[in-house]
């Protein structure tokens, strides 16, 4: 099974603090994953379905010293990649946002992260003289 990034706190079985406003962190970004979703305010855009991508971030708390080369001390970037395409392809919700908000919700609960960004985007709306790219961006924090 892919290890996950444990804190010094969960290390030794305490309860880790939230992450202050002001805290500094370091960041794992993963961009541009790809996923085929089915959402959409129409129920034909929800049933044809449509490429969506993600980029996301994930928070650590930095280390006085330098890190330890070792997996066991960092994020899996291929097990993030999992479970945010996963959470693609499975959500079925209408709106983007809500998409955003169910994919930080899972990054929380699947990695010791005290914060995390979601940025979201539907690669091709069909809508006829729909030109753009609509993206949503969303934090949230470890409570």
């Amino acid at each position: 099974m892919p290890r996950r990034l444990r804190s010094p706190a969960s290390l030794d079985g305490k309860a880790r603090a939230p992450a202050a406003a002001h805290e500094i962190l370091d960041w794992l970004r993963l961009t541009r994953i790809q996923g085929y979703g089915h959402l959409g305010v129409t129920q034909k855009e929800r049933e044809l379905g449509q490429r969506i991508e993600a980029d996301v971030e994930l928070a650590y708390a930095p280390t006085p010293k330098r890190r330890p080369d070792v997996i066991d001390d960092a994020i899996d970037y291929e097990e993030v990649h999992r479970v945010v395409r996963s959470q693609i392809e499975m959500s079925r919700c209408r709106l983007l946002e809500t998409l955003a908000e169910e994919l930080a919700l899972a990054l929380l609960q699947e990695f010791d992260s005290p914060r995390v960004r979601v940025r979201v985007r539907k690669l091709h709306v069909p809508v006829q003289d729909f030109t753009t790219t609509p993206e949503v961006i969303v934090e949230r924090a470890r409570t």
